[in-house]
């Protein structure tokens, strides 16, 4: 058995979802001097057992100053006990946790926001993190510690930089990010599309918002997970750039179901870590996990905001649907 204390962090969910509770298991393990495990083997993303993390990240022993259990040879049987939530002690749910449901314990999740704003530890060895802790951390400065520490891996890198090097040279960049689902369920989201009319009238709003503060000729990156929405923002917007990439059909669902996700991981990948790169973002909704790694990472001349919550400030004070636009 492992000796010391440790904090699992683990979610069977999109990308963006992944590194929120990623964010959230960091943050608690540095408040409480535990070691931090990441546990994302049997993913959607992957075709056998390999920790996705290693796939995606660079990894050493350490990870923005905690100490980080070797993701490659991972074993999460070794995990000391008792374990918290007490749900994970029962059978083997900590030796395979992958098989266990992203909400299964649906009280636990504003526990773990709870535990880890206070600050305070548990006596339990053992602490798992498998829920949409999507505000367990309100820092911007704490979210940005964390986040800097993700080295994508090298043939990740060289893509990233191969493509803005040739068809992201223009600045300044409008980055659009917009989350549909494309018929999956996105729940909170939903409301966001009521109306697809609507919905795209806001971000060509936005675009008009962002232009007329950078220039009418700022190329805009786009970002969508859907080839509808794709149509009609090239139709709506002048000026778009997006990466040619497989789309699932009209209604089919999200990008990482439907079992093709490993062959889509790159893409999603390439497209969050440019979108970093642009110099204004456009989120909607604006609280998409996706967008938030470039949310926080982008390059900005503005003061850095105070808490993540800054993030997701509608741009149109008149309607709490509009997108986020950070500058």
């Amino acid at each position: 058995m492992t000796a010391g204390r440790y904090v699992l962090s683990v979610r069977n969910t999109g990308l963006g979802d992944r590194i929120i509770c990623l964010c959230a298991a960091w943050k608690f393990a540095k408040n409480t001097g535990r070691k931090l495990v990441v546990d994302w083997r049997h993913s959607l993303y992957s075709t056998g057992p390999a920790n996705l993390f290693s796939s995606c990240f660079e990894s050493g022993q350490t990870f923005a100053g905690v100490d980080l259990m070797d993701v490659e040879n991972l074993d999460t049987s070794r995990l000391p006990r008792p374990i918290y939530p007490p749900a994970w002690e029962q059978g083997n749910l900590i030796t395979s946790p992958w098989l266990v449901s992203p909400d299964s314990f649906p009280d636990e999740r504003d526990k773990a926001v709870a535990l880890i704003r206070s600050g305070v530890d548990l006596e339990a060895a053992t602490i798992v993190f498998n829920g949409c802790i999507n505000d367990g951390i309100i820092s911007f400065a704490d979210a940005r510690s964390c986040l800097e520490a993700l080295r994508p891996v090298k043939k990740i890198r060289e893509a990233v930089d191969s493509y803005h090097k040739v068809y992201l040279r223009s600045a300044p960049l409008i980055g659009l990010h917009v989350r549909h689902g494309n018929g999956g369920d996105i729940m909170g989201h939903a409301s966001s599309w009521q109306s697809f009319h609507t919905a795209i009238e806001r971000c060509k709003r936005a675009v008009e918002f962002a232009r007329d503060r950078v220039g009418a000729n700022a190329a805009v990156f786009l970002c969508a997970d859907s080839a509808d929405v794709e149509t009609e923002i090239r139709t709506n917007i002048s000026g778009v750039i997006c990466r040619p990439k497989p789309y699932r059909p009209s209604g089919a669902g999200e990008l990482h179901r439907g079992g093709a996700a490993a062959a889509r991981l790159d893409d999603a990948l390439i497209e969050m870590l440019l979108l970093a790169r642009c110099n204004i973002l456009i989120r909607y909704p604006a609280g998409s996990f996706f967008s938030f790694y470039a949310a926080v990472m982008k390059p900005t001349t503005a003061p850095s905001p105070a808490t993540v919550r800054d993030l997701l400030t509608a741009f149109d004070p008149t309607d709490r649907l509009s997108p986020a636009v950070l500058f």
